[in-house]
């Protein structure tokens, strides 16, 4: 019999805080990490193939969402996924999403519409394959922070975004939210083809809060789960 455990692949060096940040996230959200449970970095590094720096830095980032603490004397533990200071970055990513896209809908110029809508029908190739999903999902809402025209408002979106971006994520790679997402993103694009701020307001409105609420329900199912062990 084979014990060899299989080591995930070693991440490449430009993105390895950020891709070891979004797979924590995924384990803490979908239960692998439970609260409580201590992030040794040491042996974060030695599972990902990576040095202490990036596991360090990814660390960092997750407890400026409130999925991880840190304590004097006891290092970075697993938080869950309940922390009132998650639910107030989730609520504003909300905010800073409908601001982006009522003032794209008005700015942007008509190759940024173009590209968007390429984006879109890309997407619509790979409502089964959620993790490219997910890439191209990205770049649809970057596409509408750049639409702003609007340097202090990108700022601040990207800002928001490094601690949000791996939650989100994580409501389309393991509830498999794709196709929802896709139709909720056909409103948005329809709405900014038109150059209705109004309409693109709501549908970003509704886009948001379906996936919090998807989220929701997964740290719902996952505590559910958990107190029947």
């Amino acid at each position: 019999m084979d014990e060899r455990v299989d080591k995930p692949a070693p991440l490449a060096f430009s993105t390895r805080a950020e891709k070891l940040r979004e797979k924590l996230t995924e384990e803490i959200i979908g239960g692998a990490l439970a609260p409580g449970t201590k992030l040794d970095e040491q042996e974060l590094a030695n599972r990902y193939g990576v040095s202490r720096t990036p596991v360090r830095e990814a660390i960092r980032q997750l407890i400026a969402t409130g999925l991880v603490q840190s304590r004097p004397h006891r290092g970075a533990t697993v938080a869950g996924f309940s922390s009132e200071r998650l639910t107030e970055y989730l609520e504003v990513a909300t905010e800073i999403e409908i601001a982006c896209v009522r003032l794209a809908a008005t700015k942007m110029k008509a190759e940024e519409l173009a590209h968007i809508a390429a984006l879109h029908a890309k997407m619509g190739d790979m409502l089964n394959d959620p993790n490219r999903f997910s890439v191209l999902n990205d770049q649809f809402h970057e596409a509408i922070f750049v639409g702003t025209h609007n340097g202090v408002l990108v700022e601040m979106a990207h800002a928001l975004q490094v601690r949000t971006r791996p939650i989100f994520r994580v409501q389309l790679t393991i509830s498999l939210r794709t196709r929802q997402s896709y139709a909720e993103h056909e409103k948005i694009l329809a709405a900014l083809l038109r150059g209705d701020a109004a309409s693109a307001e709501l549908a970003m409105r509704v886009h948001m809060q379906a996936s919090t609420l998807e989220l929701e329900r997964l740290h719902r199912s996952i505590s559910a789960s958990g107190k029947g062990k």
